[in-house]
């Protein structure tokens, strides 16, 4: 029996944002829309791995975050680039994308989404 992890659900509180910040801003493709009686939710694909982006319905008050998700990761050829438009595109930069020798030099930054969600972008050893 083979387990693949198809997607991570996270809470928004405006979906049509988030969607905007995953797709033009970090290059995921929307894959599907739905709406339900407790909420509407967007899932979106980088590759075979994805999100799903809940905003559920009657809540004002922003998502909690609590203290058990810690970020998702994101492998790309251009950190740099992919940072900019996301930040572009309403994300805040955390960490510069930096070559991280610890990590065999692999290119490393983070960025927060418009729900305040961390992203890590991680590149190949810059050449």
């Amino acid at each position: 029996m083979t387990v693949t992890l198809s997607l991570t659900a996270i809470r928004v509180a405006d979906l049509a944002r988030a969607t905007e910040f995953y797709t033009a801003g970090c290059g995921f493709v929307e894959e599907n829309a739905f709406a339900t009686d407790a909420f509407d939710a967007v899932i979106l694909r980088a590759g075979a791995a994805g999100i799903e982006l809940i905003a559920p319905r009657g809540e004002s008050a922003p998502p909690e975050h609590g203290t058990m998700f810690t970020k998702l990761v994101c492998h790309t050829d251009d950190v740099a680039a992919v940072m900019a438009a996301a930040c572009a595109h309403g994300g805040a930069e955390e960490m510069p994308a930096t070559a991280l020798e610890r990590f065999g030099g692999r290119t490393i930054g983070m960025v927060r989404d418009p729900d305040g969600y961390l992203l890590e972008f991680v590149g190949p050893p810059a050449q």
